[in-house]
């Protein structure tokens, strides 16, 4: 209820445990309801079921327990890094349901992977986002005798940027045709053509996709979908014609992670459901079906709504007319979209003063910047010491945090379905890739 002074009826129970959690862990306190998470996956498990794989996007929220939660709902996970990997792995995601995608992995974060896999402990799938990073890739493997002396091969999945317009804000645009992410058409083709990826400790099962966060339509991730599935058929073909030595088949081409961009829950935002008729809608007209193992890797919709950041009022200053200025102990430290995207999350007073004391308040973050804003709401008069809740901060919110002014993290916590808060806690930050296992 954007603008109010309280929260509303709706989530009566909330305000109580807000305000519990603030006093038992401080302020800054970011806090998840799990209830709220429980329903958001529900929808999306409605809306793709049966073969569908369904991956937890762990950028949006990276907290091992939230990736837990989800997993014991038959979740997999989408990971970037091989930092958020050991954040599924704490979670109790084995790698057979991590897929590992990214568009700046390393070297190190490649050899963890083929590691891994020659251990016996493959990821679902590996991305691939360039030619180059397919040769080395290529090369890793290799080494590390994949696909020889009886070691299974790695599964990798080819990036593709479907160069159509998204329907969101250009900054959450990753599948427009001038991003960095993917490759085109053609360099996909060439890729595999030119034979890189038939090594046998390769094995090519198909397409990853991905059009953007925060989709306003269906339009753009339809396509997208569509040009992915047009691609596959193409990719079959030329696997079947590629080089003899060694040839690879098109049998295992049975894959397309369509990815996520599913909006936080809202009145004018499109549901689940409705990309999911879209791209059906979409691949029928074009003479087309879906793949034997279709794939989505929605984030933000499971956690955005979810959760709430908590904040103390450090000072307040009454403006001119009906209007006042309140520095809070939270800022683009701990939730930075504000600052970096302009973003609107409505704030509420956890202990209101009644409508009638209503004002334009202009919320500041403590740190030493002009750009540190949280937004103008209507709150009543605040003092030191008053708590507010900031909205739909479950995602991009705590994952995005850092360390700048010397600001510690954040407390996390849990509200679960039962109405008990959990402390939660992130591993330690890692180097390049985890540790090698002995």
């Amino acid at each position: 209820m954007p603008g109010a002074s309280s929260l509303s009826e709706d989530i009566a129970v909330l305000p109580a445990a807000l305000a519990e959690s603030a006093g038992r862990f401080g302020t800054p306190v970011y806090v998840v309801q799990l209830a709220c998470v429980e329903r958001a996956a529900a929808q999306v498990e409605s809306a793709f079921p049966g073969r569908w794989t369904r991956l937890y996007s762990v950028k949006a929220n990276d907290l091992p327990a939230i990736v837990g939660f989800v997993h014991r709902r038959g979740w997999g996970a989408s990971v970037v890094s091989t930092g958020e990997w050991q954040h599924a792995r704490e979670g109790g995601a084995a790698n057979s349901s991590v897929a590992f995608e990214g568009i700046g992995k390393t070297n190190a974060q490649l050899e963890y992977a083929v590691r891994e896999a020659a251990a016996g402990r493959p990821p679902l799938w590996l991305t691939v986002e360039s030619a180059q990073e397919a040769a080395w890739l290529s090369e890793a493997v290799a080494r590390g005798g994949l696909g020889r002396g009886g070691l299974p091969p790695l599964d990798i999945l080819l990036r593709l940027n479907p160069q159509v317009r998204p329907e969101t804000r250009p900054e959450f645009a990753v599948g427009a045709r001038a991003s960095k992410f993917g490759m085109t058409h053609e360099d996909l083709l060439a890729l595999v053509r030119g034979g890189v990826i038939h090594d046998p400790g390769l094995r090519l099962r198909g397409v990853h996709v991905h059009v953007g966060s925060d989709l306003d339509d269906v339009g753009a991730w339809s396509m997208a979908g569509l040009r992915a599935a047009r691609l596959l058929a193409r990719l079959r073909s030329a696997l079947e014609a590629g080089p003899a030595a060694p040839r690879q088949g098109a049998e295992h081409m049975d894959t397309i992670d369509f990815g996520g961009g599913f909006p936080v829950p809202g009145p004018d935002a499109p549901a689940p459901g409705q990309f999911h008729d879209a791209l059906v809608r979409a691949l029928d007209e074009a003479g087309l079906a879906l793949p034997a193992r279709p794939a989505i890797e929605p984030g933000r919709y499971l956690v955005g709504a979810a959760g709430w950041l908590v904040a103390s009022v450090l000072h307040a200053r009454s403006g001119a007319g009906r209007t006042q200025q309140a520095v809070l102990d939270a800022g683009m430290t701990e939730f930075i979209r504000p600052a970096l995207y302009g973003s609107h999350h409505p704030a509420h007073a956890l202990a209101p003063a009644g409508d009638a004391g209503l004002r334009e308040t202009a919320l500041e973050g403590p740190v030493c910047e002009s750009t540190d804003s949280l937004g103008t709401h209507r709150l009543p008069v605040l003092h030191r010491g008053d708590l507010i809740a900031i909205e739909r901060a479950g995602a991009y919110g705590a994952s995005f945090t850092s360390r700048y002014n010397g600001r510690p993290p954040p407390a996390e916590v849990l509200l679960w379905p039962d109405g008990s808060l959990e402390l939660c806690a992130r591993p330690a930050p890692g180097r390049q890739a985890p540790p090698r296992r002995r």
